[in-house]
């Protein structure tokens, strides 16, 4: 229940006058009173209603009916008195626009307090994650796009935010200052899902709560909360940004049903006279020209619409409202278990609110799959989409989209292919509304009809499998191999003279001599599978041929299965993923290039591992704390350097081998290269080919 404190609050700060005036009675101002026709009797000769502001109370002297604001809002509209409540300061129909009456002891809010309400959302948005209650409402809502919970920081003030808090009086005082907490040092929005209001700067700067119907979280009479005082802050204030047009709401909970239908261009007013000065002057600074207001479908709504409307023509905005089948308001009209009457779409809707006969109806979607080469293609009616090069890591999921329409020559009798190409981020609003927008304009259809479009690619990215392996073929590792690859491979291996064989196809491709040196190189390239793997240092002078040796080896091997770098920093490998480096080989092209870094492969040699331990700034609490990463091995390290002494702690963990610069090898060098020359070293060349190809399928099995 409400405290009585909070009510009697409640009806101090209000502008009694101002709420009769706003239920349709004039008052006109006598001494210090107000006076006007009583609604509760037939008063027609001589106005009977007398509102006395000092004391915020009204008495009819016809019928004897008086009381405080509740009391009128109880009965002139009938009302609970709850609902009377929800009515003057938290009902999602309340005027913001209302005089409010200054109080002098009320807390000047500063910069430092808006830093703890950005930390206060941010508790309250790991409380939403963790607890599954406010997104289960949400979802029943029909709202279930999780990427709209994580760009608006949606949250849950389920208890746990008394739990973390300082025990000095400082960050208390400041939050009751706030309105988090109330004068007992109760969360305000306890029970609630919370949605912050951004400034200018995407700061909070308020916040707006919707009571979560769980019996067990408390009994609440109100549904709707906002931060106590003038209201602040605009939700999806980006909705402005995106074109000309913008589509007003009643409320944030009918402006999240457009973002879950793929409207994003919405800003939600709070309630039907909600349209807040702020909310005005936001859509002028983005230069809008036309606003959709699409408030419930119900008297209250028709009227808060038509008065939007009236206020933004005064700005050169031009005004539409749109019109819901009876009874409905933009969250059941989009919910997935609710029919509207006439299956109407939105789109139509919004046509016919201009002026303009509803858009042929596009046949349902009925989309067709098929797995391509590296992913997946997708075909809407006459819009074909490919989606390749899918990648997921930290909360991203990247994908290169290739939108192609084919196009008709007329004078050839062919088609001619058009084509949008770009990379999205399928989990970025934004970056899937720039790729909305070049398609459409390649399909020549409506960006909502494209959004549709990309909420089902979004979710045939997300379940995006390889393709099984085709009959007569083995997928292993990372490689699908063709029957005839696979059986060349499995002939070499089992060829008893498998090491001549290694050696003579290196010399094949290009390296002469060192076989020694060669078979060891590729041998230890093999034991990156094994649990401790050999590592290799070659170590010569400059230009005698250390690094193509290096190169020779790593062109038989996966690409997958090494890295190369040219220099490592001293902490680079630690803050690599966790299985990274597990059974791959890492190659230095020089080791005066590793700086400290040798530290961590030593000891990833060593210990199969590595772990570091880093301090950061918890986003929810703002203090400092300690996070660690771990990088998996074994691996095999395999480098060059042209240094004579090297330090022992390193040189154990190699085998170390040098290049041969006798004048003899070097005769067989010039010989090789001018070998490469002739036919012979043609053929080679041609050869070279085959056997990379060869010895890939070899490592791959």
């Amino acid at each position: 229940m409400i405290d009585q404190h909070e009510i009697d609050s409640l009806k101090e700060s209000v502008d009694l006058a101002e709420v009769i005036q706003s239920c349709g009675i004039d008052l006109k101002k006598s001494g210090k009173s107000y006076k006007g026709f009583c609604p509760f009797h037939e008063d027609t000769k001589s106005p009977s209603l007398s509102v006395t502001p000092a004391k915020n109370l009204w008495q009819c002297f016809g019928c004897g009916a008086g009381g405080d604001v509740i009391d009128f809002l109880r009965k002139k509209e009938g009302l609970s008195f709850a609902e009377a409540i929800a009515r003057l300061d938290y009902g999602s129909r309340q005027s913001t626009d209302r005089p409010v009456k200054e109080k002098n002891n009320d807390p000047v809010l500063t910069p430092t307090h808006y830093k703890l309400l950005k930390r206060v959302a941010a508790f309250y948005h790991t409380a939403f994650n963790e607890d599954p209650r406010a997104m289960e409402y949400l979802a029943h809502r029909g709202i279930s796009n999780k990427q709209i919970f994580a760009d608006h920081q949606i949250g849950f003030a389920n208890g746990t935010l008394l739990n973390v808090l300082p025990s000095d009086g400082e960050t208390i005082t400041q939050l009751k200052e706030l309105g988090i907490l109330n004068n007992q040092g109760r969360e305000h929005f306890y029970g609630y899902v919370t949605f912050p209001l951004y400034d200018s700067s995407n700061n909070p700067v308020g916040m707006y709560g919707r009571f979560v119907q769980e019996e067990e979280i408390v009994e609440r009479d109100v549904n709707h909360l906002y931060l106590p005082g003038e209201r602040k802050g605009i939700f999806n204030r980006q909705g402005a940004g995106l074109s000309s047009v913008v589509h007003l709401t009643e409320s944030i909970l009918d402006c999240l049903s457009l973002l879950n239908a793929g409207v994003s261009n919405t800003i939600p007013c709070y309630g039907t006279n909600g349209l807040t000065r702020e909310i005005i002057d936001h859509l002028k600074v983005h230069k809008i020209s036309t606003a959709y207001i699409s408030f419930d479908a119900d008297e209250a709504g028709e009227k808060g619409a038509a008065k939007a409307a009236a206020r933004l023509e005064q700005e050169n905005i031009k005004s539409y409202p749109v019109q819901l089948p009876d009874g409905y308001d933009l969250n059941n009209f989009f919910h997935p278990e609710v029919k509207n009457p006439e299956d109407w779409n939105y789109d139509d809707l919004v046509r016919m609110a201009a002026g303009l006969e509803p858009a042929p109806r596009e046949k349902k979607p009925e989309y067709q799959h098929k797995n391509i080469e590296n992913g997946f293609s997708l075909h809407v009616h006459d819009r074909c989409y490919e989606v390749k090069g899918i990648t997921s890591k930290n909360n991203k999921l990247k994908a290169t989209v290739k939108g192609i329409k084919e196009a008709k020559n007329k004078n050839k009798n062919k088609h001619k292919r058009h084509f949008h190409v770009d990379t999205v981020d399928f989990y970025s609003a934004r970056s899937r509304a720039f790729l909305a927008r070049g398609l459409a304009d390649l399909f020549g259809a409506d960006e909502t009809i494209i959004t549709r479009d990309l909420e089902q690619l979004l979710v045939h990215t997300e379940n995006y499998q390889p393709p099984e392996e085709e009959p007569q073929t083995e997928k292993t590792g990372a490689a699908t191999l063709g029957s005839k690859d696979k059986k060349e491979a499995l002939q070499f291996l089992q060829d008893p003279n498998l090491l001549d064989n290694i050696t003579r196809d290196l010399e094949t491709i290009g390296y002469t001599g060192e076989d020694m040196n060669k078979l060891l190189c590729y041998l230890a390239a093999v034991s990156r599978k094994m649990p401790d793997p050999l590592s290799v240092m070659i170590q010569s002078r400059s230009a005698a041929g250390k690094s193509c040796l290096q190169d020779t080896i790593l062109s038989l091997i996966p690409g997958e299965d090494f890295i190369k770098y040219t220099r490592l920093t001293d902490q680079a490998l630690f803050y690599k993923d966790t299985k990274s480096l597990a059974h791959k080989i890492l190659a230095i092209e020089e080791l005066d290039g590793m700086d400290g870094a040798i530290y961590s492969i030593r000891t990833i040699q060593s210990s199969k591992k590595i772990t570091v331990a880093y301090t950061g700034k918890d986003p929810i609490t703002g203090e400092m704390k300690t996070g660690e990463n771990t990088v998996e091995g074994p691996l095999m390290v395999f480098i060059t350097t042209t240094q004579v002494e090297i330090d022992g702690e390193t040189a154990s963990r190699f085998v170390f081998i040098s290049i041969d610069e006798s004048r003899e090898m070097t005769e067989k060098i010039l010989a090789k290269q001018r070998e490469s020359h002739t036919m012979a070293g043609l053929m080679n060349k041609l050869a070279a080919k085959k056997i990379i190809r060869k010895h890939l399928a070899v490592q791959h099995l």
